[in-house]
């Protein structure tokens, strides 16, 4: 038994040490990767709802993230979850273009260790959750109780737009390029965004797009690429749709996704894995009694 507990304390300290922690509201530790949201009131599909205050990780989910959950799992001999939580890397396979590196780099090699996981189901989002809840509640020695979860939809819209703001985009402007004319995030080249007609050849044209003006992003952009929003969020429009709790809803849209469809209020189904989808979960804190 003595055996089995001090495994458990350095799973759980290889977790926390490698990620960092904080001192946050109440005494809680969390680690350096999540916000506070504060509460607040906003219009949520015509109707003011009230949303409680939560901490939100500040990217999406990245493989390093995932492949420290799978590495416990495999450690503590979870055969079942590991299977449920295995990231599908054959998805990146695609009659339309030559992605054989993606299949064999994107979730195992160290150069994407901090680009967003994609290829996993709802079912292992889910069950990344209730390990990082098991692992934060250990952290802080059961003085709290601590939850994690995928944010409801207008949650996570609420967080996105900056308790609410009107604008279409996180970084509170209606545009997707910045005055310097360098886009805000990843989404895809070809849109109505960077379509414009050229008067003098009378013609129509497509501008190329820009990573930040840096070179424009192949596929995904690291998870902490371009700027956050107020609360300190990175990526919630573009890169990838991120999973919330109502099943087969992704919101924010992609890599893949035109300028329109990378809004705040943006939704898409999916049923399975896919390349363009990942998560960025939320924690909930009550104080026991």
């Amino acid at each position: 038994m003595k055996k089995c507990n001090l495994s458990l304390l350095v799973v759980v300290f290889f977790c926390f040490y490698s990620l960092g922690y904080a001192q946050t509201l109440k005494g809680v530790k969390m680690p350096k990767g999540f916000v506070y949201i504060p509460q607040g009131n906003f219009v949520f599909e015509k109707d003011t709802i009230s949303v409680n205050g939560f901490y939100m990780y500040k990217t999406e989910i990245t493989n390093i993230d995932y492949r420290k959950f799978l590495y416990d799992l495999q450690k503590q001999g979870k055969t079942k979850e590991l299977l449920i939580a295995m990231v599908d890397t054959a998805k990146w396979r695609s009659k339309d273009a030559y992605n054989e590196p993606y299949v064999s780099y994107y979730f195992s090699h160290p150069a994407y260790s901090h680009y967003p996981l994609v290829n996993i189901t709802y079912e292992g989002a889910l069950l990344y959750c209730e390990w990082l809840s098991e692992k934060l509640n250990e952290f802080n020695q059961g003085k709290f109780g601590i939850k994690v979860r995928l944010p409801l939809r207008s949650e996570w819209v609420y967080a996105a737009s900056n308790g609410g703001a009107t604008s279409p985009y996180s970084w509170g402007g209606p545009y997707l390029r910045n005055n310097k004319g360098c886009y805000l995030c990843n989404f895809r080249d070809v849109g109505e965004e960077n379509i414009r007609y050229n008067k003098d050849k009378k013609s129509i044209e497509i501008e190329p797009g820009s990573y930040s003006c840096g070179g424009a992003a192949d596929i995904t952009a690291v998870a902490a690429s371009y700027f956050p929003n107020k609360f300190g969020l990175y990526n919630v429009n573009g890169n990838v749709a991120e999973m919330v709790l109502e099943k087969g809803v992704a919101v924010g849209g992609s890599w893949k996704s035109y300028g329109y469809e990378v809004r705040n209020e943006s939704v898409e189904n999916y049923t399975e894995a896919d390349t363009h989808i990942g998560f960025r979960p939320v924690v909930t804190v009550s104080v026991k009694r």
